[in-house]
C-alpha cells in the first residue's frame, strides 16, 4: 500500500471515530492557505478524504506547510494524529492520544 492511500485512510479513519475533519479545513482557512470556495468543493466531493489528503500534499509541496505529519498506530491502543504546522502556528488532529 502506498502513502498517499495510507494518509486518505488516515483521515478517514480519523473522521469514523468521531473526529471532525472539518476541523482541518477550517484550520486551514485560518491559516489563509484556503478559500471557502475550496471548502465547499471538498465538502461536495465523493471522494472529500482524497481530496483532503490532495490539498495537504500540494500544500506541503509548495512549502506552505513547514511539517505536515501522520501518525496512525492501531495496535495496542488504535491513536490516530495529523500534525499541521505553518509560519503562523502548529495544530494537532488526534483520537485517543
Amino acid at each position: 500500500m502506498n502513502n498517499s492511500r495510507k494518509e486518505i485512510e488516515c483521515i478517514a479513519r480519523l473522521q469514523q471515530l468521531g473526529s471532525n475533519v472539518d476541523n482541518i479545513l477550517t484550520y486551514l482557512f485560518n491559516e489563509s492557505l484556503i478559500s471557502k470556495d475550496d471548502i465547499q468543493v471538498i465538502r461536495r466531493s465523493p471522494d472529500s478524504y482524497k481530496d483532503i489528503q490532495l490539498l495537504l500534499a500540494k500544500l506541503s509541496a509548495s512549502g506552505k506547510l513547514q511539517l505536515l505529519e501522520y501518525e496512525w498506530v492501531v495496535l495496542p491502543v488504535e491513536r490516530i494524529k495529523i500534525h499541521l504546522v505553518t509560519d503562523k502556528s502548529s495544530e494537532e488532529f488526534t483520537y485517543n492520544f
